[in-house]
């Protein structure tokens, strides 16, 4: 099986470089755990995929297969960079506003000026969201800049707290 993983310009330098080490996807065609995630509740993973069920009812929603194999099966294929080979090296379910800046740093997200440091009022987090200028956009946080970006490609995403698989991998060489 031949997988393969899409990322916007800025977000394949991070992986390039290094700082992007987990990449954060939607559940595909499941439409209710994108517009309603409250509605349901996370039971767990098996070798299948993802498991929930309606907290109202507690039907049982398809079995929500994982986006690239299982863990440590076929590397992924990256299509922006065709000789760049990436393996999952875990998967896990979270809400997106469960992110911590440790873990928005490990998205891609970096600090403008590292010799500042992360005082109060003088770190820049950001770096992969274009701007409309030609530059990146910078945010106080680390988690607000990981918000924006999400929200660029998932509109509705952080606004509704959605599912969402947290895949972590490491560049094959």
């Amino acid at each position: 099986m031949d997988t393969t993983i899409s990322f916007s310009a800025p977000l394949l330098e991070a992986v390039l470089s290094g700082h992007k080490t987990v990449t954060r996807r939607r559940f595909a065609g499941t439409s209710e755990l994108l517009e309603q995630p409250d509605s349901y509740r996370f039971c767990g993973l098996d070798a299948t995929g993802a498991h929930f069920e309606e907290i109202a009812t507690g039907r049982r929603l398809p079995v929500q297969a994982y986006p690239f194999g299982g863990v440590g099966e076929e590397p992924v294929r990256v299509a922006e960079a065709p000789d760049l080979r990436l393996l999952v090296v875990a998967i896990r379910v979270e809400r997106v506003r469960s992110i911590t800046a440790d873990g928005a740093r490990a998205e891609g997200i970096r600090l403008l000026n590292p010799e500042a440091g992360s005082a109060a009022g003088a770190a820049r987090w950001g770096g992969v969201e274009p701007d409309p200028a030609g530059g990146f956009r910078w945010y106080d946080e680390p988690v607000t800049a990981f918000a924006h970006l999400l929200t660029s490609f998932y509109p509705l995403a952080w606004k509704h707290n959605a599912w969402m698989w947290v895949i972590e991998f490491r560049k094959l060489d």
